[in-house]
């Protein structure tokens, strides 16, 4: 199939590492197209839970050209974020289409084109394209022993949405990320019980230090050696959180560096699920075994190391909501084979090139402890002056 219109660019998602990226290649002079499988900008922030907020404060936060407002506090809410992405194309002066759900990307090599198709067969044809999907494109629900059997409620974490839709309920939450603990914390004030049931034990730290969110100790740690920031981080843990191995949360027994690159499960920073924890109202046990009927088995404990073993309890809730990460699906919907690792992450990243997919970039798949958005912000500049050398060097060329 031919196409007469060849983009210079195209972005694919309209999240915050979407619109960073058509922001820069926008002001690098070229002429981004921007497609987004939701209904509308913003809708990646729009959907998530009542009451989340950024745990990068305002300040490491700022996008390009778009730094928040002094009204929107010390800690942006879900709304200042949505006003943020929402006014994103008219600020930057680039095209978002919406709904449009990309199925495959392919490299045409004989034409030296990347074309795209949706999932409802529109065609899409670019010289270069930025790939800002995301990490949390595919939930991942674990496949437990005796599931089906199970006559209650089983759901991923991000089609939660506000804990009052659980009042009354015994929930267990699986997983020990930062949005299972925020979730487990907020179902307290609602749920007649809440578990939480993981498999190592999390790091736990403190969202800011003296009023300095802790994003800028990563800032500030970025270039030293892992084990002297995970020193760091320790330290931190045992002196600002505390030991809390009394109630089924020991002190973790890898560094957090390795740990990360293990599960990759950023620490917990909300400091209300360490209060819910001590005071009873969260109880912490291992992670499932199996399930028969209502009754779920899990460990008694998380495991503090490898051949750690712990005898079996049984609980009976009514909704198990799984914060057990998610897939970014790349493997599938970039037909370019060796581009990613066994886990599905790519393995380049900002302006790095993969050598069988010229002019193709990732965006937004680096969580590092100075910030996600940080990182954005500084992947989008250096994807745009890539690209826009590359296109300029090849009309020169072709002259």
């Amino acid at each position: 199939m031919e196409n007469d219109d060849i983009h210079d660019v195209i972005v694919v998602g309209a999240g915050p590492a979407g619109l960073s990226a058509a922001y820069e290649l926008t002001r690098a002079g070229l002429n981004p197209l921007v497609l987004e499988r939701t209904p509308a900008v913003g809708d990646v922030w729009r959907n998530h839970y009542d009451g989340v907020r950024l745990n990068s404060g305002r300040y490491f936060s700022a996008l390009p050209g778009s730094k928040f407002p002094l009204s929107a506090g010390s800690w942006p809410s879900r709304e200042e974020v949505v006003r943020l992405l929402e006014t994103f194309p008219s600020r930057g002066g680039f095209t978002v289409q919406t709904n449009i759900d990309i199925a495959r990307v392919n490299y045409d090599r004989e034409r030296d084109l990347w074309v795209i198709i949706s999932c409802d067969g529109k065609y899409f044809e670019s010289r270069s394209i930025v790939m800002a999907i995301g990490g949390c494109r595919i939930p991942i629900i674990p496949e437990w022993e005796g599931m089906e059997s199970f006559p209650g409620e089983i759901t991923h974490s991000s089609k939660f949405k506000s804990a009052k839709d659980f009042s009354g309920k015994h929930v267990l939450v699986i997983g020990t990320g930062n949005s299972a603990a925020e979730i487990a914390s907020r179902l307290t004030e609602y749920a007649s019980s809440v578990t939480v049931s993981g498999r190592t034990p999390p790091y736990i730290l403190p969202k800011n230090i003296f009023g300095i969110p802790l994003i800028g100790i990563g800032v500030w740690t970025r270039g030293w050696p892992s084990a002297v920031v995970d020193r760091i981080l320790i330290f931190l843990q045992r002196t600002m959180i505390g030991d809390l191995s009394a109630y089924g949360l020991p002190y973790p027994s890898r560094p957090l560096s390795k740990q990360f690159d293990i599960n990759n499960v950023v620490p917990i920073l909300y400091r209300p699920f360490v209060d819910d924890v001590r005071a009873g109202r969260i109880k912490i046990v291992g992670p499932i075994q199996k399930i028969t009927g209502r009754t779920v088995h899990v460990l008694h404990a998380m495991a503090t190391s490898p051949d750690s073993s712990h005898a079996l309890i049984t609980l009976e809730p009514d909704v198990i909501i799984a914060g057990t990460g998610f897939r970014t699906g790349i493997s599938k919907l970039v037909q370019a084979p060796g581009i990613t690792d066994e886990k599905d992450r790519p393995l380049i990243s900002g302006d790095q090139e993969y050598k069988d997919a010229p002019r193709l970039y990732f965006i937004g798949q680096i969580n590092p402890l100075s910030g996600l958005l940080r990182e954005i912000r500084l992947e989008a500049e250096r994807i745009a002056k890539k690209i826009q050398k590359q296109l300029r060097e090849d009309d020169n060329e072709n002259f």
